[in-house]
């Protein structure tokens, strides 16, 4: 960030620390959110018409490498938009003034999130593959009227429905949390 963001930016987070929590609590539920979607869509599901706001919170923290690739991600452009900040400092260059600009570090930004973004998309595409190939935990579904037991792929979890697949049929089966009894599964 440039030192005149920084000029009321620090004052904002110093006077209300909460915003930070907000902004970590939003940013999580973006990245769960567009993960989820990438992930599932492969599989005929549309993940919104299932979950809440909180569901994409977890999801984002259940896939570890989405935080690995965000983090990197902000590293390196806080690498850079320092560097550009000494870079523009040193004075005006006529071949390399564009990387000292302001202008160069807030589009260095929206570049960094655009990449995080196809990063997670490709990641999601990658894992839908595996999972398609029967790479994915099996877990026994016991339901809760019949007391019928079901052997399926686990693809995922709301706080109010289970995404089963299975990898013969490539069906996809969809079922509220209360109509099942337990889901249990081989430890690793």
């Amino acid at each position: 960030m440039n030192s005149r963001h920084q000029e009321w930016l620090h004052p904002i987070f110093r006077e209300h620390p909460a915003l930070l929590v907000s902004a970590f609590y939003v940013a999580a539920s973006i990245i769960g959110m567009f993960y989820s979607w990438a992930y599932l869509r492969h599989f005929g599901i549309n993940v919104f018409n299932y979950a809440q706001l909180s569901d994409f919170l977890l999801a984002s923290l259940k896939e570890l490498y989405t935080w690995v690739l965000v983090f990197l991600a902000a590293f390196l452009v806080f690498i850079d938009n320092a560097s550009s900040r000494r870079f523009e400092r040193r004075g005006p260059n006529k071949w390399f003034g564009w990387y000292g600009s302001r202008r160069y570090r807030l589009a260095n930004n929206f570049v960094a999130i655009s990449m995080v973004l196809i990063f997670i998309f490709a990641y999601a595409q990658s894992q839908a593959r595996h999972t398609k190939t029967g790479d994915l935990k099996r877990v026994d579904v016991t339901f809760a009227e019949s007391g019928a037991v079901k052997s399926s792929g686990l693809l995922g979890t709301t706080g109010q429905f289970v995404f089963l697949y299975d990898t013969n049929s490539e069906r996809v089966d969809i079922h509220p949390i209360e109509s099942i009894h337990s889901i249990s599964f081989q430890a690793d």
